[in-house]
């Protein structure tokens, strides 16, 4: 994730509303201004970060870095376990960075459905590639049960964020 802009980072997080007591996962494989952003918000509304870091060098360092606050969580996380629900947590927000060319997207968000709370919000960062890219990522949402698809175009000169939602009653 490089290229992020303090303002235009500012900007997309206002999304998420400003209230204690939410969870908000992160799937990250490296460092941003987006990680720092977010452990700032969760810190001033006491909110709970977790970092589900995919790359080992990448957890080593943000477990280092981010050691000193305890309202965020850094997990050495692999794609590939059978199911992402741990310890029973709902998170009100999922944020991936990830970098979507290797990995299976319908898996990925398969998974993921069961960790959002009902009314959850997903944002899914994805590289400005082309249409082909946003309608894939859209059709895989909708089969997915999720609802409320929108594409953020306007904020990053690199990125679109897909944002979701997750109801209750809808899918698994």
């Amino acid at each position: 994730m490089k290229n992020l802009d303090q303002e235009e980072v500012a900007q997309l997080l206002q999304v998420i509303q400003k209230k204690p007591a939410q969870r908000i996962v992160h799937f990250c494989e490296n460092t941003s201004i987006l990680n720092e952003s977010l452990a700032a918000l969760c810190k001033e509304y006491n909110n709970d970060y977790y970092m589900y870091c995919t790359d080992p060098v990448y957890f080593a360092e943000a477990t280092e870095t981010f050691s000193e606050q305890p309202h965020v969580h850094t997990i050495n996380f692999n794609l590939r376990r059978p199911r992402y629900l741990m310890q029973a947590i709902e998170y009100d927000y999922l944020i991936s960075t990830l970098d979507f060319t290797d990995k299976i997207k319908t898996e990925f968000l398969e998974k993921c459905y069961p960790i959002i709370r009902t009314g959850g919000n997903v944002l899914l960062f994805i590289s400005k590639v082309g249409y082909e890219e946003r309608d894939e990522w859209w059709s895989i949402l909708e089969e997915q049960y999720y609802v409320s698809v929108h594409i953020i175009d306007n904020i990053f000169e690199h990125y679109d964020v897909i944002t979701a939602k997750r109801m209750h009653g809808w899918g698994n």
